[in-house]
């Protein structure tokens, strides 16, 4: 009985110690399963720095850079001669509109000059023909004015070459050497601009 015992207790201990060493291999399958997965991870890091470093962007080079200065100043060029056209347009066309204004009104006035010439020699009074006439003049003298052209008085004055051209000289006693004694031509200027010198003539002490 009691050996019978004996070999029940000797097969279970067998069974325990086969049990733990099955344990253990199971244990170390595991261990090196994770080493592998491990060193994969590795090698998958080292893959993705490899790549991420041949895919750094190198700087452009100094014959790219010229290419590209060279191409904005062509495009800034083209875009500065677009816009002097178009200024050289616009302004021609103010201008035109501005030529287009006066002639305008200078034609209101021709009008009135041709039913003037147009008046019958027996009919018409000298009178009211002069009357005519000064009107018309009127009208001018108003347009050249509303434009900036007037007049200005030159007899009497002092000769400035500025505003005068001495066609002759005449000796005077009662008027002072250099002044202007007839006016042949009136002189006009437009705002502070001389647009024609007046002709005239211009007194000299006598000899």
């Amino acid at each position: 009985m009691e050996e019978s015992e004996a070999k029940d207790q000797e097969e279970l201990e067998s069974k325990a110690s086969t049990s733990d060493s099955n344990d253990e291999v199971e244990v170390e399958i595991k261990s090196s399963d994770v080493e592998e997965d491990t060193a994969g991870e590795g090698d998958d890091t080292e893959g993705s720095d490899s790549e991420s470093s041949e895919a750094v962007v190198e700087p452009p080079s100094v014959e790219d850079q010229l290419r590209e200065k060279e191409d904005q100043c062509l495009r800034l060029a083209a875009e500065f001669d677009n816009y002097k056209k178009r200024t050289a347009r616009q302004f021609a066309s103010i201008l035109e509109s501005a030529q287009a204004e006066v002639i305008t009104e200078i034609l209101t006035i021709q009008d009135n000059f041709e039913r003037a010439i147009q008046v019958e020699n027996d009919t018409a009074d000298f009178a009211d023909f002069k009357k005519g006439v000064e009107l018309i003049f009127s009208q001018l003298a108003d347009l050249l004015k509303k434009n900036g052209v007037e007049s200005f008085e030159s007899v009497g004055e002092k000769f400035d070459p500025n505003y005068h051209e001495a066609l002759m000289t005449v000796e005077s006693d009662d008027k002072e050497e250099g002044t202007v004694v007839e006016e042949f031509t009136k002189g006009y200027k437009f705002k502070d601009r001389i647009l024609r010198h007046a002709k005239v003539s211009v007194a000299q002490a006598k000899d």
